[in-house]
């Protein structure tokens, strides 16, 4: 689902790019053009001609302005945008583009819409709507915390899994800012919010805001949000690492993921004082005012970066580990955060820093006081990674019992900044076993470098992130460990059939390396599965209720509910 902060990055994102002024000179796409046509398709005729007048986010929900009408844009669960778009040379014959939505063809700019529901609104009637909600918008700058808890108070009777997702309530809350404010909160999400005192809830209301501004910075700056992560789509707990209890439950039966040891059913029995601290090294300051700025993250409680070296220290530290340099002023570090709004408002969660990773050398050697490791960062260069043409690089300082500096002589020692570059070139040069060095204690025989290049790796982030039906299935095909692929011997993904057809549920293994080195390697994972009635291959289901069984596997028939035999059999687990 895209929610609240996707949605209102998509508004900036046509807010910056596309000019005001321009008019509709053609509009294309399946809602225009559809067979047949669209409910929509004379509405959106109409607009042909208009002038764009700007861009509006609530919530969920997009406005786009032409005149005195709008086109309200919802993203659904992959919806996306994409502005002037061009194919690249070389890529004409390569996988065909998706079929956009709606195509909206400025006089400058091309606006594409995927994978969302458009419709014709009147503008009177959306700014209206904005103007009523705008307060509890969890993404708006405007956002009321004493107005959205009085709005939960109001709903005395429902749950609050069901509050949270209510988008009268609280615009642009989905299912991830649901579950982990509700673990932040240490609330059961079956909890009726008559049974929660003032505390409780202004607490509920600052932990969904404050995962809301995680979620928001984590998608604008490309950070993975599913490293912040505690119960959503977890097999286990990310503070007691207890199972995660996965049912469907609520008004609409959406999915729902909480930790049953961290999440209590008893309100009276949740202190808020007391509540876990995300692992921070910082930690949430207790016992202070609700709303309070005291639990604000601030630059000087930011892990920061030596301007030298680059080594990540600490936030008490005033001066580097490794290279002994003062820590630069909190003024110059803000400087660079005045791009992000809601800066200000984000808490001490255990990673504060939102930047894309890049590739990294790791250069591993074993000295005199015990294994180091350099780990070389290249910023901009388009040479080679060697001696003058590295332009940053860091020191893990985890990998040294004591501070570096102590243990150089002489002249590679000193505080002088005039010495630095030529301390750093013998550290370089000793870690990598070449001259240039009078320091005896690095000169140890030439290894093999071993390196390692930090980049996101999308299998893994799939695996930790599966689908409950792809857990559920490697339960029960992993009773035996899955195979290695034949080409690279490494062990092999677990993945169940999407599309549709026969085999659509079925789960197989295929290679796990990145899809460009990827080989052809597949073998089904329920050959082991028993047949149904019909004679054919069963899947594997989970028991989503709450109960005795909840999470236990089963097999039945995979054919669709209208022509499912009565085949039932409990999964064996280990």
């Amino acid at each position: 689902m895209v929610e609240g902060p996707g949605c209102t990055l998509n508004g900036e994102k046509i807010r910056a790019r596309v000019e005001k002024g321009q008019s509709v000179v053609e509009l294309r796409g399946s809602a225009v053009s559809g067979t047949p046509p669209s409910s929509c398709y004379n509405a959106l005729s109409s607009l042909t001609g208009c002038s764009y007048t700007g861009v509006q986010t609530l919530g969920k929900e997009l406005f786009m302005y032409f005149g005195l009408k709008a086109i309200r844009v919802h993203f659904g669960m992959n919806g996306s945008i994409r502005l002037n778009q061009a194919v690249k040379k070389g890529q004409e014959n390569s996988r065909p583009m998706p079929v956009a939505v709606l195509e909206v063809q400025l006089e400058k700019d091309l606006i594409c819409f995927y994978e969302s529901t458009v419709d014709v609104r009147n503008v009177s009637e959306c700014q209206e709507k904005i103007r009523f909600l705008e307060e509890l918008d969890v993404c708006s700058s405007k956002f009321s915390f004493s107005r959205a808890e009085c709005e939960i108070k109001k709903q005395k009777a429902r749950m609050l899994c069901d509050i949270l997702l209510d988008q009268m309530i609280l615009p642009g809350v989905g299912n991830i800012i649901k579950n982990e404010a509700l673990f932040d909160s240490g609330l059961h999400p079956g909890v009726q919010a008559g049974l929660l005192t003032d505390m409780q809830v202004s607490h509920l209301v600052k932990m969904t805001r404050d995962f809301t501004l995680l979620f928001y910075k984590c998608r604008k700056s490309g950070s993975a949000l599913y490293k912040h992560y505690k119960v959503y789509k977890r097999p286990n707990c990310g503070q007691c690492d207890k199972k995660i209890t996965v049912c469907r439950l609520g008004e609409n039966n959406r999915m729902t993921y909480f930790c049953p040891k961290c999440q209590n059913d008893k309100p009276q029995h949740v202190d808020v004082s007391k509540l876990p601290k995300r692992n921070s090294l910082i930690g949430w300051v207790q016992r202070i005012p609700p709303h309070s700025n005291e639990h604000v993250a601030t630059s000087k409680e930011e892990h920061w970066a030596c301007t030298v070296c680059t080594l990540i220290n600490k936030p008490s530290d005033q001066q580097c580990d490794a290279c002994l340099t003062q820590r630069p002023e909190v003024s110059s570090l803000a400087e660079s955060d005045k791009a992000a709004e809601l800066d200000a408002d984000l808490v001490k969660y255990p990673c504060n820093n939102f930047a894309k990773l890049l590739p990294e050398l790791k250069l591993n050697r074993r000295t005199a006081f015990g294994n180091t490791t350099l780990v070389l960062t290249d910023f901009g260069a388009k040479e080679d990674l060697s001696d003058k043409n590295i332009q940053q690089h860091s020191l893990n300082s985890s990998t040294f019992d004591v501070p570096l500096s102590k243990h150089f002589n002489g002249k590679n020692s000193s505080n002088k900044r005039s010495n630095e570059n030529e301390h750093w070139t013998n550290t370089l040069n000793a870690l990598n076993g070449g001259s240039g060095t009078s320091n005896n204690v690095f000169n140890h025989p030439q290894k093999k470098l071993k390196t390692v290049h930090q980049t996101p790796n999308k299998t893994n982030i799939r695996s930790t992130i599966s689908s409950s039906q792809s857990t559920m299935a490697r339960d029960a095909a992993t009773n035996t460990g899955g195979p290695n692929c034949s080409t690279h011997n490494v062990p092999c993904a677990l993945q169940v059939v999407r599309k549709e057809g026969e085999n659509k549920g079925r789960s197989f293994y295929t290679c796990s390396l990145p899809r460009e080195r990827r080989c052809q390697f597949f073998e089904w994972a329920d050959l082991h599965f028993p047949f149904c009635n019909h004679g054919k291959r069963c899947i594997v289901r989970t028991v989503l209720k709450l109960g005795p069984n909840n999470g236990k596997n089963f097999y039945v028939c995979p054919m669709g509910k209208d022509k499912q035999c009565n085949f039932f059999e409990w999964a064996k687990t280990e």
